[in-house]
């Protein structure tokens, strides 16, 4: 068996994992189901929240180690489940190694196309801000809000803004646009669902599910960092509508 390319496939494997939003101990399960195939007497994975570290070895071959840093970080179930069946065709002989690392390096994105990303961060903050107690003019207004929230997300992928940043801008827009309409005559609306509303595609939720996971399976490192990205984000999202009203401020 050619153990560099299964130590590359292990690893290609978890960094795509990592970057879009597995958990630690799941990330670590797969490279190890992968790493097991060479029946080699060492195969480990430590894995955190921004690399990857794993090492094969045994006395019939020198040791072999690979370390990888994550940059990227986002949320795509469609590609960890990809990987978990990639994973587990190969585990059970059904592709060989080198078509799990063909699979795995030539992955399609598959990527929702941007209208439809448009429309349904519109139809998410104006569901959310009648959950919120909003009623049909909130709803509508948040919808619009919605739509310039993701021009602005999408906008910032295309010039690799980072999370932090478009968040904050992002809940800028938020505070700015949820003003300026509540101050066009004849519209009567109560600014706090649609903000909250519109907050919501934002809020990391995943990051602080993740969190909690990681943290039950005894990984506090990950756990403890995950808890912090979520700060972050959620820190950038108050900044950003706190700046917001700032700037609208002579509105009211």
């Amino acid at each position: 068996m050619d153990y560099k390319l299964l130590l590359d496939t292990a690893v290609l494997a978890g960094k795509i994992m990592l970057e879009n939003g597995a958990e630690i101990y799941r990330v670590e399960d797969t490279i190890y189901h992968i790493l097991k195939k060479s029946e080699l007497k060492v195969a480990q994975a430590y894995v955190v929240s921004t690399g990857i570290m794993v090492t094969l070895d045994d006395p019939a071959i020198d040791s072999l180690t690979v370390i990888r840093r994550i940059r990227e970080r986002r949320t795509n179930l469609n590609f960890i489940d990809k990987v978990n069946s990639i994973s587990r065709n190969f585990c059970a002989d059904k592709i060989t190694l080198k078509e799990a690392f063909h699979d795995l390096k030539h992955m399609e994105p598959n990527y929702y196309n941007n209208w439809l990303q448009i429309l349904a961060t519109a139809v998410c903050t104006g569901s959310f801000s009648v959950l919120f107690g909003g009623g049909w003019e909130e709803a509508g207004v948040a919808f619009v809000v919605g739509i310039l929230v993701a021009l602005v997300t999408l906008g910032g992928r295309r010039i690799n803004l980072n999370g932090f940043l478009t968040n904050a801008v992002c809940s800028v827009v938020i505070a700015w646009g949820t003003i300026l309409f509540s101050n066009i005559p004849g519209v009567e609306i109560n600014i706090n669902p649609v903000i909250i509303g519109s907050i919501m595609p934002l809020v990391p939720g995943a990051a602080i599910t993740n969190a909690v996971r990681d943290m039950l399976q005894g990984d506090f490192n990950a756990s403890g960092a995950k808890i912090l990205e979520a700060f972050v984000i959620a820190a950038a999202i108050a900044a950003g509508v706190g700046l917001g009203f700032f700037m609208t401020g002579g509105l009211r």
